[in-house]
């Protein structure tokens, strides 16, 4: 894998534009002034721009899983509200909205878009606004001026415990499709947003309650200059395989109904040899992994940043966020066109933070008529 520690080296796709764009002056050299002043191939005109990235929700929700004992579960729910504040989505947005703009993807999906309210414990419903991460991103989009708008919106898991003797904390988790607004109808147009839940739910208990994990998977259809495609985003469950690929099952079944070629993105908690589980189901489902089918063998590595996002160097050393397409010949990746998004040392926060525990990933695709 490529160092992530020099601030001076070129991203994955400045590298592999430069790579590109000599490979052009060879062939306008060798085949004349004709073939260079030529109309570009009509496909060329049907490229888009996708990306995934899991915003991270700021904690390690493990630390609740099995506690029993009323006081303890207080103290570690505390515990991870405290460190939402520490690795504060107001800081780390600035970083994920700037990196946004960068790749200036048509469409985005994004993972674990979290909402932390408070409250007090003698009026729960009296909830107050802590961190919108939603909000927050779509706000700093606007400020940097490349403004986007949420168009499908997956609400999951939904739970609340007190963080003290008078304060109720409650956490929303939300996976959500972005789509640029600075674009006419006529270069970008979405639409039939959906919203699913999973009907394989991870059980758990927390303070001796049972409680289940929803997860889910939402989607629109694109149409770019004129091609449509059905846009995916979802997050598999972390803490069971069996659950993970319940999931993974049912999400292939869904989209093999397409009218439209469909293109998948999100963090599907599998590894690339995990054949038998999740990332193997969705290859069996006849999806491709773009990044594969783009890149040539180079690593791509997501994943791996510690829980409070200050170590140094990147700790990524593994893959489990994907763009994908399903294999009807319609849609393809551009070759080189990948880019991790947010894992060099210049994506840090000034305060040291890295933008999230994982990296984004952005892929260029063409769409043939289908």
């Amino acid at each position: 894998m490529i160092s992530r520690t020099s601030t001076s080296r070129p991203s994955l796709r400045r590298f592999w534009g430069a790579l590109a764009a000599l490979t052009v002056a060879a062939v306008a050299i060798a085949t004349g002034p004709a073939r260079a002043l030529a109309t570009p191939p009509e496909q060329a005109e049907r490229r888009f721009e996708v990306m995934t990235y899991n915003g991270y929700l700021g904690a390690n929700l493990q630390l609740l899983f099995g506690i029993t004992d009323p006081i303890e579960l207080i103290d570690a729910a505390a515990a991870v509200f405290a460190h939402v504040d520490q690795v504060d989505f107001n800081v780390r947005a600035v970083a994920i909205a700037r990196q946004i703009v960068e790749a200036s993807p048509d469409v985005v999906g994004l993972q674990e878009l979290s909402l932390w309210q408070t409250a007090p414990l003698s009026n729960p419903a009296q909830l107050k606004t802590r961190y919108d991460f939603l909000q927050i991103l779509l706000d700093e989009l606007e400020r940097q001026g490349h403004p986007y708008r949420a168009v499908s919106v997956n609400e999951n898991f939904s739970g609340a415990l007190p963080i003290s003797a008078t304060t109720l904390a409650r956490l929303t988790m939300r996976d959500v499709i972005l789509a640029r607004s600075d674009l006419s109808t006529s270069e970008l147009k979405v639409s039939h947003p959906t919203s699913h839940n999973f009907q394989a739910k991870l059980p758990l208990a927390i303070g001796g309650n049972p409680i289940q994990v929803l997860r889910g998977w939402s989607s629109v259809d694109v149409k770019v200059r004129g091609k449509s495609y059905r846009f995916v985003n979802t997050h598999l469950e972390a803490f069971s395989a069996v659950i993970r690929n319940l999931q993974a099952q049912e999400l292939a079944a869904w989209m093999s109904e397409s009218p439209l070629p469909v293109v998948l993105v999100g963090d599907l908690n599998s590894l690339p040899t995990d054949l038998a589980g999740a990332y193997g189901i969705m290859l069996g489902a006849g999806f491709v992994d773009t990044w594969v089918e783009a890149m040539d063998g180079l690593p791509g590595f997501t994943a791996g940043q510690d829980a409070d996002l200050m170590n140094l160097p990147s700790e990524l050393d593994h893959t489990v966020d994907y763009v994908m397409h399903n294999e009807d010949g319609f849609v393809d990746a551009v070759p080189g066109s990948g880019d991790i998004i947010g894992e060099e040392v210049a994506d840090r926060t000034p305060s040291g933070l890295w933008p999230s525990d994982h990296a984004g990933m952005s892929i260029t695709l063409h769409i043939a008529q289908p």
